[in-house]
């Protein structure tokens, strides 16, 4: 025991077993006081339950799931404008319809962030990150134009339309002038 670590002694300890334990329960009550039904117990326990989730990076969201799942669809673009006149349209990448749906799945989840008004704050980063995978051209980026898209889903039939929204514009020809 001489060579044991302080945390191992914790972990051994009634204390640490029975802190442990409580932790554990904290945690999962927390997470099913995050997802019950619209009631006055989740009234209640909603907010603790929800700054338990944060501060416990266990936070999660099952909007796509019934009873209520999101009835919007949403994508993003950008449109790229060079110095020299051309534009190019930037697009979320895309694999095969099989088998990659992980693996692309991730930026599907991104674009609910990048293009939300609460996080405005990942406008301008996210602009500049796309301008930076056309670097090196002929022809340097000016401008870059994040654009919403959206539709409500309906069950039976063809898709409405999409509507669309430029949300930011960054203008680096601007920028490169001063």
């Amino acid at each position: 025991m001489a060579g044991e670590r302080l945390g191992e002694r914790i972990e051994r300890s009634l204390v640490g077993h029975i802190a442990i334990v409580v932790g554990i329960v904290v945690v999962l009550v927390a997470e099913v006081g995050t997802h019950l039904p619209a009631s006055s117990l989740r009234q209640s326990l909603q907010p603790t339950a929800q700054r338990v989730a944060q501060l416990t990076a266990t936070e999660q969201t099952w909007a796509v799931f019934a009873p209520d799942p999101r009835r919007v669809s949403l994508d993003l673009y950008a449109d790229i404008t060079f110095e020299d006149g051309t534009t190019e349209r930037w697009t979320l990448p895309e694999g095969p319809i099989i088998a990659a749906n992980l693996r692309f799945y991730r930026w599907r989840k991104w674009i609910e962030s990048a293009r939300a008004d609460a996080q405005w704050r990942l406008w301008d980063p996210t602009a500049r990150w796309i301008a930076s995978l056309y670097d090196g051209r002929t022809s340097p980026v000016a401008r870059v134009d994040l654009v919403r898209r959206f539709h409500d889903n309906v069950i039976d039939g063809p898709q409405p339309p999409w509507r669309t929204y430029t949300y930011y514009s960054l203008h680096l020809a601007l920028e490169s002038a001063r």
